[in-house]
């Protein structure tokens, strides 16, 4: 009896460890609560890290957040003219691609487009996702994405 006690209480310490880790993995898989680690920060900051100076000539109303863990991605909104818009993708993102099959997006958009940047952004950027929402008059809202995942 005093044997099995002592093989019981000499296990129990290694698998409560491990019982704690389980526990720590299964929720950092299952979270899905991204705002908790969203935080706003500067739009100069965000479009750096795009290889962009700031946010696009003609752009209004801009909030820039960041969010991830182990991966970073930022989120850019931003109210433009679809002039200035057009103007700049050609000029920042010639490669970028807008169509209006947005189906993936959890939004309600009207064009969508992704980039894999190369070379990779010498701020982090490996690569673009960019919605439009087309408002009233010639505004466009746009949410700029740029991941390093």
């Amino acid at each position: 009896m005093k044997k099995r006690t002592w093989v019981l209480g000499v296990l129990a310490l290694p698998l409560a460890y491990l019982g704690w880790v389980a526990w720590q993995v299964v929720a950092d898989l299952t979270d899905d609560d991204v705002t908790a680690r969203r935080q706003p920060v500067s739009c100069k900051e965000a479009m750096r890290f795009a290889d962009q100076s700031g946010v696009p000539a003609g752009a209004s109303d801009a909030k820039c957040e960041v969010m991830g863990a182990l991966d970073t991605q930022y989120d850019v909104r931003f109210r433009i003219t679809r002039a200035d818009l057009d103007t700049w993708l050609a000029s920042a993102y010639p490669g970028m691609k807008m169509t209006s099959d947005c189906t993936g997006s959890a939004e309600t958009v009207d064009t969508c487009g992704n980039l894999t940047l190369d070379p990779y952004a010498d701020g982090g950027a490996v690569g673009i996702d960019l919605t439009v929402e087309y408002e009233k008059g010639d505004t466009a809202l746009v949410h700029f994405r740029p991941f390093n995942t």
